[in-house]
């Protein structure tokens, strides 16, 4: 026997969960001992790409027979750790690449209640692409009380039969959803509700059904409002594709936003979030940050540690004055995008601070211009009236002066 084979099985399996899983998964011919730790990996993590090519979707027979392998293969593993007694710690499914979704629903149903009776700490699931498929998340979901992360993305459908279950994912510390869809508003914030306990959650547009058409199939529209309150030990938030935002967590830390539509109004309301240290902004062409727009949020904020405003609109000339003591560092990145204003009138940064209130300091341009005097310019005031110890400057364009 070799000496990997006789190490521990918590080693072995340490290893496995190492590897890329298509590696992990060709352990099994080194010896018995690896064979036996494989089958009884409690991580289950399939992405049905290694089962489908584009040469196999030409052909029905070819798309049939490789489905029934994959849905063996995931089955067969499953049902091992099972009847074994052993935990299925972690299940995620990867089948953005089977065209029939409908084929293995009820096979997902199995695989999901049989690692939700596992004690599943890992439910990760990506589905279908297309719009008009979509796979109905099993309430058995909410009976995990061992979840500690729950990731849905793509093709997935949360009905209202989740209304009906007041029963807490309690466990859950890591919520993501990624263009899931609602048969309700009042699902989705009900939903998330579910999981009173989550420090980070990110949204990726979601969608919900219009109740005012009548036609089948129902019309499907992005939601364009979420509230989110309730979630005491929330630290960090990730949204994207949401048009208006009201966030009530005192323990919130990290907020990152970018809404919908960029040229539409939008709503951002953090104000309750105290001890807010990171804040990154990104295409919000609507509403112009000025001079006010930083005194009033470092004064709401005085934690803030981190400030990145990615392609916003942003008056010609700002001045960001710094002159609260509890502000040790400051690390500011605004990313101008060029095409907005009329070359030469570029926009002005001008930073006046008390050092060493602003330690770190990032500028990013992104411009066509090859125009040395003008960022020369803007350098050496930087570097006059904040006094940064730490200073980055990148451009993306052809500027070859920067080095």
């Amino acid at each position: 026997m070799d000496l990997l084979s006789a190490m521990p099985k918590a080693i072995l399996d340490d290893i496995l969960a190492r590897l890329p899983h298509k590696d992990a998964a060709k352990t099994i011919v080194l010896s018995k001992t690896w064979r036996h730790t494989w089958y009884s990996f409690p991580i289950v993590s399939v992405c049905n790409k290694y089962f489908f090519t584009h040469d196999i979707r030409a052909s029905s027979s070819g798309i049939s027979g490789k489905l029934d392998i994959f849905i063996n293969y995931v089955t067969k593993r499953l049902l091992r750790l099972r009847d074994q007694g052993l935990a299925i710690k972690e299940l995620k499914l990867n089948l953005i690449h089977i065209l029939h979704l409908r084929l293995v629903s009820h096979h997902l149903d199995q695989w999901i209640q049989m690692a939700c009776e596992s004690g599943v700490e890992v439910l990760e699931l990506t589905l279908s692409v297309e719009v008009d498929i979509r796979y109905d998340l099993p309430i058995c979901v909410i009976e995990a009380k061992s979840l500690t992360k729950l990731e849905l993305d793509y093709g997935i459908r949360i009905g209202q039969e989740f209304l009906r279950h007041s029963m807490k994912l309690s466990s859950v510390k890591m919520l993501s959803l990624r263009y899931v869809l609602f048969t309700h508003e009042g699902v989705m914030e009900h939903f998330i509700s579910l999981c009173p306990h989550t420090e980070h959650l990110t949204i990726r547009h979601l969608y919900v059904h219009n109740h005012l058409r009548t036609e089948l199939p129902p019309e499907i529209f992005h939601v364009k409002s979420l509230f989110l309150h309730g979630l005491q030990k929330l630290k960090e938030v990730d949204v994207r594709g949401i048009q208006e935002l009201h966030i009530d967590s005192p323990n919130l830390e990290n907020l990152s936003y970018r809404p919908l539509d960029s040229y539409a109004p939008f709503k951002l309301n953090f104000d309750s979030c105290a001890t807010l240290r990171s804040l990154a902004l990104f295409d919000l062409k609507t509403t112009y940050i000025v001079d006010k727009w930083f005194v009033e949020l470092f004064s709401k904020h005085p934690f803030l540690k981190s400030l990145i405003i990615y392609q916003c609109s942003v008056s010609e000339r700002i001045n960001i004055s710094s002159t609260r003591s509890t502000r040790s560092s400051l690390m500011l990145q605004i990313c101008y995008h060029y095409a907005d204003y009329d070359y030469p009138n570029l926009p002005e940064l001008h930073v006046s601070s008390i050092p060493p209130s602003i330690k770190h300091l990032d500028v990013r341009v992104y411009s066509r211009t090859n125009n040395e005097a003008l960022y020369g310019t803007l350098l050496n005031y930087l570097l006059s009236s904040c006094f940064p110890k730490t200073i980055s400057f990148g451009c993306i364009g052809r500027c070859a002066f920067i080095e």
